[in-house]
């Protein structure tokens, strides 16, 4: 009973962070065309035209305990960056983004700068290059091999057993140009596939 208590205690002052990533393929949704990024104000409309009716308006503080839960594709609180899921974009600088994962509500959001939306190949190459890459925790196993080419029937270089890191060089449609440090410690480079063709997400920018 005693240590029973000790570690509810323990849980109580455990300090609440409410940054967000997805590690897993069913947390990035098949209809996500790229993401958006949020400024510290986000109104949502109906329809892309700014008359048309407000769904919700939100306010960032970026206090852990204050941010909204089913909102962000990505949130690093610290640094005050936070991006939504983004499903269809409108020629006047328009983008409809996922608000609330649980349930699918999508909205639409007018930019203010053309750089907010990024689709998914301006995404990785920016983020991707930068941070690297972490495979999905539910990926399929055979994301674990590097291929002489980018594509299926290419000619497998290597089988990964333990990825340790994964550097990514650039992207070409659903392929990654990759350096992955296994377990073993030896670098080993070639294409992964990032992405499949149905749009589920095996890898994704490992955003710190």
């Amino acid at each position: 009973m005693k240590k029973l208590l000790i570690i509810l205690i323990m849980m109580l002052f455990v300090p609440v962070f409410a940054d967000t990533l997805p590690f897993y393929m069913n947390s990035v949704p098949k209809s996500a065309i790229g993401l958006y990024q949020t400024d510290k104000t986000l109104v949502l409309r109906t329809n892309p035209d700014a008359n048309a009716p407000v769904i919700k308006t939100f306010e960032f503080s970026y206090i852990p305990e204050n941010m909204p839960v089913n909102l962000f594709a990505v949130l690093l609180n610290d640094r005050k960056l936070g991006f939504l899921y983004a499903t269809d974009i409108d020629e006047d600088g328009w983008v409809e983004v996922i608000y609330d994962k649980q349930i699918g509500a999508k909205g639409w959001v007018q930019t203010d700068d053309k750089m907010q939306f990024l689709p998914w190949i301006n995404f990785y190459n920016l983020y991707g290059r930068k941070y690297g890459l972490a495979v999905m925790k539910d990926a399929p196993k055979d994301i674990y091999t590097l291929y002489a080419q980018c594509e299926d029937k290419s000619q497998a270089l290597s089988k990964l057993n333990y990825i340790q890191k994964v550097k990514m060089v650039k992207v070409s449609g659903n392929w990654a140009l990759v350096t992955v440090l296994d377990l073993d410690k030896t670098p080993k480079s070639g294409w992964m596939k990032w992405r499949d063709s149905d749009g589920t997400i095996f890898a994704f920018p490992a955003i710190k």
